[in-house]
């Protein structure tokens, strides 16, 4: 049966060219077209006009690659682009960060309207400023417990600093346990290793709070993608930069130390609220940090500030092709009748949001 051969390869080749089919399209900033360049910054080649897409190739520092539908090849960048991933040929997992507004004090809290945006718009979810109460943290089992029994989570096993302060933080990873596991051998969140901030604390103390971190990974019909993910909320310092960001940089040795824990992983991501912009946490760390959004705080009206602090950073974007896009700030204030009262009830904060493709692992 001579035909056969061509055919099983004609099948494939179709095959091949649908999977990953990510398209590029101009961003709502654009009004009239989007530049298509020969290289990054290089000269003009073409462009897209609101509407249009492209093939999605590549993702290099502050570019994508794409592919026009003449075939030719180019860059935009992205801060005027964004990902439209073919959800028909693939699973996706979203994974996000919240600062949750002082978690467990006061009355106020609106959980659920709290629980309603983690249910709508993620699968795992790092959440900072989990405070302390006697103890314990009873804002995130109050929300564990409002979320329902389609969701679970891990939370550090002391705050930091850590001391009796009602201004003590804890860091937790929400996650539906249908979707997502910790990875064999893991049962909890290890913070990085520094001084705890407390009495018997030990050492140079790099971090108000240092991260804290866990491994994960996909199961069930969801396809294959593990990773370390940790949670961080840096020092505020009265809004000093310079300041947070001698703090920030240490990030470089809490990868360091996520990738000795786990060597085979390469997949390492830090999330949370790290109270610069992205311009200077790129500065900080050397890591490009292209969080999209026009800010992720609010002000006491509940209207977006131009400060977007809250990012996911990933180690190696080489590495962690699974992801697509990059991740972008969610503004979730409609489920409160007015932005202030979201403000009042639920966070000062908005999530963010990064989708990854779940498909066969590649480390």
């Amino acid at each position: 049966m001579p035909y056969v051969k061509p055919l099983i390869i004609i099948i494939l080749v179709v095959f091949s060219s649908l999977v990953h089919a990510d398209r590029i399209v101009p961003s709502e900033r654009v009004e009239s077209r989007l530049i298509v360049r020969d290289a990054p910054g290089g000269d003009r080649i073409s462009s897209l006009e609101p509407g249009q897409s492209a093939d999605y190739i590549a993702s290099v520092p502050y570019w994508y690659e794409i592919r026009l539908q003449s075939g030719a090849t180019g860059f935009v960048s992205k801060a005027w682009s964004r990902v439209v991933p073919d959800l028909t040929t693939s699973e996706t997992l979203r994974l996000g960060s919240w600062n949750i507004k002082k978690l467990g004090h006061g009355n106020q809290k609106n959980y659920p309207l709290v629980a309603g945006i983690i249910e709508g718009h993620f699968d795992i979810l790092a959440v900072v400023e989990v405070m302390q109460k006697q103890g314990g943290h009873p804002g995130y089992n109050q929300l564990l417990v409002t979320l329902g029994s389609g969701w679970t989570g891990i939370v550090t096993d002391k705050p930091r600093p850590d001391t009796s302060s009602g201004s003590a933080e804890y860091y937790a990873i929400l996650y539906r346990p249908s979707i997502i596991q910790p990875c064999q051998g893991w049962s909890g969140l290890r913070y990085h290793q520094d001084n705890s901030g407390g009495p018997n604390g030990v050492g140079e103390d790099r971090f108000s709070r240092e991260p804290a971190y866990g491994c994960f990974r996909t199961v069930g019909s969801t396809g294959r993608f593990d990773f370390m993910l940790a949670a961080y909320h840096a020092r505020w310092a009265e809004g000093d930069i310079e300041d947070i960001q001698m703090e920030v940089k240490h990030l470089n040795e809490v990868f360091s130390e996520m990738r000795s824990a786990n060597p085979t992983e390469k997949d390492l991501l830090i999330a949370g609220d790290f109270n610069l912009v992205p311009l200077d946490l790129d500065d900080a760390i050397n890591i490009e940090v292209p969080t999209l959004g026009s800010g992720s705080t609010l002000n006491g009206q509940g209207e977006r500030t131009g400060n977007l602090y809250d990012h996911l950073v990933v180690f190696d974007a080489a590495e962690t092709k699974e992801l697509i896009g990059s991740a972008e700030v969610i503004d979730v204030r409609n489920v409160a009748t007015n932005p202030r009262k979201f403000f009042q009830t639920v966070s000062d904060h908005l999530p963010i949001m990064a989708k990854f493709r779940v498909g066969t692992d590649d480390d």
